[in-house]
């Protein structure tokens, strides 16, 4: 399964996430959004992700996506401006926080890294929209540490298996 990890400076930018059931990437410069867009295609309506505050080095809001992401600039949610945004189901809130230290030693994708925040894609603005291949029980287990509601969610579906079904 893939796992989404967007990063972001400010528990008060989670939080309002969380409350409109959005969630989009700061706006940095075109050439960075051009090739951002170019990846944020690749992740469809049910992908799973997860928030990591890199202010306070914790994760949080683990979540599944409702729709494919917008290529638009979006203002008036936060305080800054940002892009690409996509409605998510969050299945845990800003409330439950796993230090970056305490997920390296019970999360297997962080165990024996030495810098984990490089083996997760998402947590610095130039991976956003990469994701991470994970096993289910990985991903219950970033919903047992994280998560407030159960994951009931469809796998996300592939085009490309589609398309070879319908030949």
């Amino acid at each position: 399964m893939n796992l989404w990890v967007f990063a972001c400076q400010y528990l008060r930018n989670i939080q309002i996430g969380y409350d409109v059931g959005l969630w989009a990437v700061s706006a940095l410069d075109a050439r960075t959004s051009n090739n951002r867009w170019s990846k944020a295609q690749k992740m469809f309506p049910f992908s799973r992700g997860v928030i990591y505050s890199s202010t306070d080095r914790t994760f949080t809001m683990p979540f599944v996506t409702q729709a494919f992401p917008e290529d638009r600039r979006i203002e008036g949610v936060w305080p800054e401006t940002w892009e690409f945004p996509f409605r998510i189901h969050p299945l845990g809130s800003p409330r439950r926080l796993l230090s970056l230290d305490a997920a390296k030693h019970i999360w297997p994708i962080l165990q024996s890294r030495s810098n984990p925040t490089h083996c997760l894609n998402g947590m610095n603005g130039r991976t956003v929209f990469v994701p991470n291949e994970i096993e289910d029980a990985d991903w219950r287990q970033i919903l047992g540490d994280l998560g407030e509601l159960p994951d009931s969610f469809p796998p996300p579906e592939d085009p490309l298996k589609r398309l070879l079904d319908d030949l």
